[in-house]
């Protein structure tokens, strides 16, 4: 019996401990209500400071054009949906605490929001875990090939035949490689980027790469393109390596479009990293080339020739590209016997239509005797019944002096190749050819000028971007012809090729950019050259010590890609620009001093440390570019200042960052800021600064072009432009600037001591910030107003406006400064917790009779954790709002209306408002938001496209009235609304109808 009992109480005791835990747990849902609401709470602000650590490295992004994380993304939908259903708990939590007023509380009802909390506390902290994340965003891949496509592409019956061929060819299993051949000029890259533009729109290959070969193909700049194309990064020397990486990216693609442009001769694609079409089925090629031989050489299944114009296409388009309308009889048939002249050629009847734009009949005879008189039949491989080539000659012939100059200089570059206006415009400052130009900044608008007139001329085209062009490799030869026959005005003669036993006495210009030569001589006798670019040559990285001795006329030179000393360099006594690109040292580069006659000079990602003193002695300096020299790290005193002549000095945010510092002892001394005060022609500057730098009383010149950055990353990616960006600066601090502020254009401004922007009381009248165009706040704690003062016609250019944390900020604009935004685009208000109005009731005027305040350009407004904010815009304000597209409004809690005044009498009723552009409107968390336009009338939205609304549990049915009445219209509407919301209103009607 004992022994039983034993056992029965071990049994027990063991029942306890199983169950002790359980019991506990559960009974401390009933008594532990208040902390586990408490620990919830805590819980909830942890994450939602990990959410905003978040979100802030995706704006910071953002801002350098990257690409969220998949996890990332997800993470934040998780939490954002956890915060809602954590809100609604809460709601629930704080319901059962009023209705109970802390006597006789609900047991039940308290155990199951105990238990919730706890629950969801759990999930808050697993999600917390989640989010360090250690990369949140990743570069964003290249913009497909049809962003770029021609806006010049014609539909005719050559291209519209050769488009569809093409197209079945693609759509055809057993055709792998398809060859696309014509003459030059006649096409073939147009109509390849068309078919790529319209199979992307098709979805029918999962990646399309472009890769242009030219007629000396550069395997590394190939494979770059390549890589590009499949956002695939190369950190490989080896070009065989990297072929290998390629390819296993290219069979990685389930269905690929490969296109291979102007291919002149057989070349082996795997060199490039392309596999055969044996080793990846889902893989096709398309090739552009001259020659149905190359077509056979490259074993293309299918040969699709792109035929010449015919009469009536050829006079259809010199008719649009002249812009001519009227078929004036005699006008006509001159016409008609220039475009004979251009041989069907799309190119030649674009180039002489230009030229011809608004010329006289007699202009137009003039022409076309001059074009049957010229043959070129000189230039290799031109069919003289077909000489295309006489008619780009002849749109040469009519340019402006500067402006053949500019285009014989774009000649000197690679085939294919992206030119680089600003290393086109230090040339064109080398030759002296702009002698009227006080300025390199003159220059450099000339040198625009000229490019912008070759560009509507079409012999050049647009580069990959605004600072870059290109030049059809049919253009370029007859560019090169001209220059290398020297009978042009500039006596220009040039050689992009060095052989034995050629003749250099009389070369004025060498161009060895992408030359396949192996190795450079010793030294290269040319007493004539004016030009010398060596670019990066294979097997031929070191520079002798003697090979410029024989170039004493040498101005411009360009050194990319090499190793060399200084000492190389004291031949040049005549030099004038001189653009060192990625190049070492093997000195201290002490013999720079003995150019006494270079005006630029360059050192683009060049590898060395220090400047050195002899710098000081260069007397003819008037520009320094360190750009992207990230090993530099010792600029000596009294260097810079000594450059009297200097005009432009550029740094860079990526180089020199190692500024005096006043009042610290340090063995190596540095350049002061103070030194740049002592340049009287300093008009451009652009550099990387720490607040630690700015010596006492500091203040910046006057100049005209900056970029100014204190950031660990620039925001802004504007190099022609005037850009601030600074940060944690005193009232003291912000006078160094307060010279640049009349002309910044783009200004970013971070954690500064300032109660307003701009300050116009006490009569200062002085316009500070007349020019600028995106302004952005980022915790500014300090700011009170935009604008202290007279506000009248103040920020009239501002496009772009983005507000991030300014505390104090309880209002946004005056009406007289809203009243100035007329070219305002995108409004972002981000954590403005005091914000009460974003346009100050204050002097409001509301009257049918006043004029209303008009935002005719603004496009975007998002606005977001904004605590106070009761209302965005007067009604008067949302009919003039034509261009708005989107409109996200979240967490604001006090918001009750979009458009309105909560005042009686404020507004003027209307039967409706027309949002014309709207496609986007977003309204999240509004707790206190009943409508969205407080008039008596409704809110029209012809184009809306998507509607979110969550979690806006007082709005008023006459907005689901509006929503019910637009919905007919739109073509597509994504409408996301929490059930309960229905219910919500349904109860209400019911509630009324029995009341």
């Amino acid at each position: 019996m004992d022994k039983l009992m034993g056992c029965a109480g071990s049994t027990a005791i063991e029942i306890g401990k199983c169950t002790a835990k359980p019991i506990i747990r559960h009974a401390g849902y009933l008594f532990r209500f208040k902390k586990i609401v408490d620990d919830l709470t805590k819980a909830k602000k942890d994450l939602q400071l990990e959410q905003q650590k978040v979100q802030e490295a995706i704006e910071r992004a953002a801002m350098n054009t990257e690409v969220v994380e998949k996890d990332v993304e997800g993470w934040l939908a998780n939490v954002m949906q956890l915060m809602e259903e954590v809100q609604t708990l809460e709601n629930k939590v704080q319901e059962n605490m009023r209705l109970c007023n802390g006597w006789c509380p609900n047991w039940i009802w308290q155990y199951k929001l105990s238990k919730e909390s706890t629950h969801k506390k759990t999930i808050i902290e697993e999600l917390q875990e989640k989010g360090n994340f250690s990369q949140v965003a990743h570069r964003a891949p290249i913009p497909g090939i049809g962003i770029f496509s021609s806006s010049d592409f014609e539909v005719f019956e050559s291209t519209k035949l050769a488009f569809q061929k093409i197209m079945e060819a693609l759509r055809d299993d057993n055709s792998k490689r398809i060859g696309l051949h014509g003459m030059g000029g006649v096409g073939k890259t147009t109509l390849v980027k068309e078919v790529s533009k319209k199979v992307k729109e098709l979805n029918i290959f999962n990646d399309i790469v472009m890769t242009v070969v030219s007629l000396t193909p550069d395997v590394r700049r190939i494979q770059g393109e390549i890589a590009d194309c499949l956002n695939l990064r190369l950190d490989e020397e080896s070009n065989t390596v990297r072929a290998s990486r390629i390819c296993l990216r290219i069979k990685s693609v389930e269905k690929i479009l490969i296109i291979v442009d102007d291919v002149w001769k057989h070349v082996n694609l795997e060199d490039f990293g392309i596999p055969s079409c044996d080793d990846h089925r889902g893989c096709k090629m398309l090739l552009t080339t001259r020659s149905t031989h190359v077509c056979n050489l490259m074993r293309c299944q299918r040969k699709i020739p792109l035929n010449i114009l015919s009469k009536e296409e050829s006079l259809a388009l010199m008719k649009k590209a002249a812009g001519i309308v009227d078929d004036f009889p005699p006008f006509y048939d001159v016409m008609l016997k220039v475009v004979e002249e251009c041989k069907g050629l799309p190119i030649a009847i674009i180039t002489v239509g230009k030229a011809l734009i608004e010329k006289s009949l007699n202009d137009w005879n003039v022409a076309m005797h001059q074009l049957r008189r010229s043959r070129l039949v000189d230039i290799e491989g031109v069919d003289e019944e077909r000489n295309a080539y006489v008619c780009l000659k002849w749109s040469y012939d009519q340019l402006r002096r500067k402006t053949k100059l500019c285009f014989l200089l774009c000649s000197l570059f690679p085939e294919d190749y992206d030119i680089d206006i600003e290393e086109l415009t230090r040339y064109a400052m080398g030759l002296n050819e702009h002698e009227d130009c006080h300025l390199l900044e003159d220059t450099r608008r000339q040198v625009h000028a000229a490019i912008d007139h070759l560009k509507d001329s079409s012999l050049l085209l647009e580069g990959f971007s605004e600072e870059y062009v290109k030049m059809h490799d049919m253009v370029r030869d007859v560019a090169l012809w001209i220059a290398s026959k020297g009978e042009n005005e500039f006596k220009l003669r040039a050689c992009t090729r060095i052989e034995k036993n050629i003749n250099l006495e009389s070369v004025t210009a060498i161009s060895l950019m992408a030359s396949k030569t192996e190795q450079l001589p010793d030294k290269l006798v040319c007493l004539t050259l004016n030009i010398l670019l060596l670019g990066r040559n294979e097997g031929s990285k070191k520079i002798s010590d003697t090979l410029f001795e024989g170039m004493n006329c040498l101005k411009v030179l360009t050194l990319e890609d090499k190793s060399l000393s200084s000492q190389s360099l004291r031949f040049l006594t005549n030099l004038q620009s001189l653009y060192l690109k990625n190049c070492d040292f093997s000195d201290n580069l002490s013999s720079l001093g003995k150019l006494k006659r270079l005006e630029t000079l360059s050192f683009h990602k060049c590898g060395m440390a220090a400047l050195p003193n002899e710098l000081g002695e260069m007397e003819s300096l008037r520009m320094l570019d360190l750009t992207a020299c990230d090993k530099l790290r010792r600029i000596p005193p009294n260097v810079i200042q000594r450059l009297f002549r200097l005009e432009e000095l550029i740094i860079g945010w990526q180089s020199f960052k190692n500024w005096d510092v006043e009042g610290t002892n340090v063995e190596i001394s540095n350049v002061n800021l103070s030194e740049l005060n002592s340049l009287p022609r300093l008009v451009m500057l652009s550099m990387w600064l720490d607040l630690k730098h700015l010596p006492q009383g500091f203040v910046f010149p006057n100049l005209q072009r900056y970029n100014i950055v204190m950031l660990i990353f620039s925001v802004f990616n504007k190099l022609n432009s005037n850009v601030l960006e600074i940060k944690d600066l005193n009232a003291s601090s912000m006078n160094a600037f307060k010279v640049l502020f009349r002309t910044v254009e783009y200004i970013f401004i971070e954690s500064c001591e300032m109660e307003c922007i701009i300050d116009t009381t006490g009569g200062n009248h002085t316009v500070m910030f007349a020019n600028l165009v995106q302004l952005f706040l980022w915790d500014m704690s300090c700011l009170r107003t935009i604008c202290e003062g007279p506000d009248q016609n103040v920020l009239s250019n501002l496009t772009i406006l983005q507000v991030n944390k300014c505390t104090r900020l309880i209002s946004l604009f005056s009406p007289t400064l809203a009243q100035s935004l007329k070219k305002l685009k995108q409004l972002y208000l981000v954590e403005c917790n005091e914000l009460k109005q974003i346009i100050s009731e204050e002097g409001m005027i509301l009257e049918s009779h006043s004029q209303p305040i008009c935002l005719p350009e603004l496009q975007t407004i998002k606005v977001k954790n904004c605590g106070k904010l009761e209302y965005m815009f007067p009604i008067s304000v949302a009919r003039d709002l034509p261009q708005l597209e989107i409109l996200k409004l979240k967490d604001l809690p006090q918001l009750k209306q979009v458009f309105g005044h909560e005042r009686e009498g404020d507004v003027r009723n209307e039967n409706y408002i027309v949002l014309s552009k709207l496609r986007y409107l977003k309204l999240k968390n509004l707790i206190e938001l009943g409508s969205l336009y407080g008039g008596n009338g409704s809110l029209v939205w012809p184009s809306l496209e998507n509607l979110y609304v969550v979690n806006c549990p007082k709005m008023e049915l006459s907005f689901f009235a509006d929503v019910e009445a637009n919905v007919q219209t739109l073509g597509k509407v994504i409408l996301y609304i929490l059930l309960f919301l229905f219910f919500f209103f349904f109860i209400k009607t019911c509630a009324s109808a029995v009341f």
